[in-house]
């Protein structure tokens, strides 16, 4: 039997491979992705984990025109209950996206707090994780699969100084009636913008926020 890790990859790659396929829808929800989080150019830092991120988001959450869920749940929905593929489609169609901290590194794990929603996850992870410390804020996406809970392929980090003025932002968001969603990719447009104005520290650009010109 394969392990739920190795699994979900392999199921990861297939969805990709099939949804992505159709390069003019691909265009199209690239064009709104990029409205709604700010757009990244080629030669940006950002560009590979922008990319990724966006992959993730087209084929796990995304809601195209004229239907009523996202690509991965018309997958799950095809495949016989038989299939072991299943466990992880389902896992990618449940899989929540936020804003974490990096709150403890162990062997075989992490422990992350989500900003948003105040819960404490425990990541199953044998790989070591470069340049990850303590504190570090993240967009990132947790599936959990088989018992576990894994990473999904979005990391946007945000700079560890700037972690009050993003939770100030967010709250402030969240009680105006955003959503989560919302809330995560405004703050993904003002790392982008760090980028632009970096003669400014990190957290004045959070908290400026729109401001921006």
């Amino acid at each position: 039997m394969t392990a739920p890790a190795a699994l979900l990859d392999q199921v990861t790659e297939e969805l990709y491979a099939r949804h992505t396929a159709d390069a003019d829808a691909a265009s199209v929800a690239r064009r709104e992705y990029d409205e709604r989080r700010a757009k990244v150019h080629q030669d940006d830092e950002l560009w590979e984990a922008w990319c990724a991120a966006f992959v993730e988001w087209f084929v796990v959450e995304r809601v195209a025109p004229g239907h009523e869920v996202p690509p991965a749940a018309i997958s799950y929905r095809e495949l016989p209950p038989e299939d072991p593929r299943r466990e992880a489609v389902r896992a990618l169609v449940t899989s929540q996206r936020s804003l974490f901290e990096v709150r403890a590194i162990g062997k075989g794990g992490i422990e992350l707090l989500d900003l948003l929603g105040g819960a404490v996850f425990h990541v199953d992870e044998q790989r070591a994780l470069h340049g990850v410390e303590l504190g570090d804020v993240a967009e990132l996406r947790l599936i959990g699969v088989g018992g576990e809970v894994r990473f999904g392929r979005t990391f946007i980090y945000h700079p560890k100084s700037a972690r009050g003025a993003i939770v100030e932002r967010a709250r402030a968001m969240l009680a105006k009636g955003a959503s989560r969603r919302d809330v995560i990719d405004q703050i993904a447009s003002l790392r982008v913008r760090i980028t632009r104005y970096r003669h400014m520290p990190p957290s004045r650009v959070y908290e400026l926020g729109s401001k921006l010109a």
